[in-house]
């Protein structure tokens, strides 16, 4: 009973000492493990071509590769064959294989080396986001973000919960921490519509499935084979050379044969008119949504994700019938 009490008042000073300490603690999903590589992947908007997008993919890597602590540098634009990778071309993801720590330059870390290579990496138009390739891998499988924290907005209209994304991206690049804040453009497709005259269409007695079939195979492209080389199997597809198909105009002068020998132009069969429309739909739970991706430096998860939810909270009044949803490590 005489040595029972000192111990207790210890244990109790211990006790308090601790819970003091961990109030300063940072809060994070998991620690980080270096992989030995960076994983670059930056968004831009949209509608982008095959071309340009091979040109921005290809100045990005010749910037990287100019690091002293860079050994290789491999990019990839698009989405590979298959439904488990539907990655856009507005999706670049290049993969920066880094050499042994002992070859970078004095004082060099990752973080230091990252905030260097996004210095250097300030394109128009282009929302960074960095990580590595074994960590994104397991984040993209588990909440679908592949940046530290993502937003997901829930609601019945595409163009609405794109103006809500605008609004949380211009929120969330004012938080101290922010590496950069990027929200889909869900409506940023472009297309080309035919809009049939069905009473021309009649008028020169052809059927509806006539003219989609040759809008489908002059414009589209019609598979007719398919090659075999070796244990490798390509489709073979026929359409018009692109100084034929890349206008407008030019499309409304396509034939279409009709009764006798008759041949028709495309634009007296229908209208063309360029319009804009979801690059993607994405759904989740039977509602349409959109995500914002954030990525962030210098600070835990856990802290910014409260001050965001604030700052979100104040300054962006949702419509009713839309929802948010945090994600990511979060």
């Amino acid at each position: 009973v005489r040595y029972r009490y000192p111990f207790l008042a210890l244990n109790a000073v211990l006790l308090v000492a601790a819970v003091v300490l961990m109030q300063g603690f940072r809060r994070d999903f998991m620690p980080r493990m270096e992989e030995g590589s960076i994983l670059y992947m930056p968004t831009t908007l949209p509608g982008i071509s095959v071309t340009q997008s091979s040109r921005l993919l290809q100045m990005q890597d010749r910037i990287l590769k100019t690091f002293p602590e860079v050994q290789w540098v491999l990019g990839k634009a698009g989405r590979a064959e298959t439904s488990t990778d539907p990655a856009p071309f507005s999706m670049c993801e290049t993969t920066v294989m880094l050499k042994p720590e002992s070859q970078w330059r004095v004082g060099m870390t990752w973080d230091k080396l990252v905030a260097e290579m996004d210095t250097q990496m300030r394109l128009p138009g282009v929302a960074n986001a960095w990580t590595m390739p074994i960590k994104n891998r397991i984040d993209m499988l588990s909440t679908g973000i592949r940046t530290p924290i993502g937003i997901k907005i829930f609601g019945p209209d595409l163009r609405q919960i794109e103006e809500i994304g605008k609004k949380l991206e211009a929120t969330l690049q004012m938080i101290s921490g922010t590496r950069s804040a990027f929200a889909e453009r869900v409506t940023g497709g472009y297309y080309l519509d035919f809009e049939l005259k069905r009473d021309e269409i009649a008028r020169y007695g052809l059927a509806i499935d006539e003219v989609q079939m040759l809008v489908e195979s002059v414009i589209g492209g019609e598979s007719i084979t398919t090659t075999v080389e070796g244990r490798e199997r390509y489709p073979v597809s026929v359409r018009y050379a692109r100084e034929l198909r890349d206008d407008p105009e030019r499309l409304k002068r396509i034939l279409v044969p009709g009764m006798n020998g008759v041949q028709i132009p495309l634009g007296q069969l229908a209208d063309l008119r360029l319009a804009s429309g979801p690059a993607m739909i994405r759904d989740e739970d039977g509602q349409l949504s959109g995500y914002v991706y954030v990525d962030m430096t210098g600070r835990d998860i856990g802290g910014y994700v409260e001050e965001a939810k604030k700052k979100v909270a104040e300054q962006v009044q949702l419509p009713a019938g839309y929802t948010l949803s945090w994600s990511g490590q979060y």
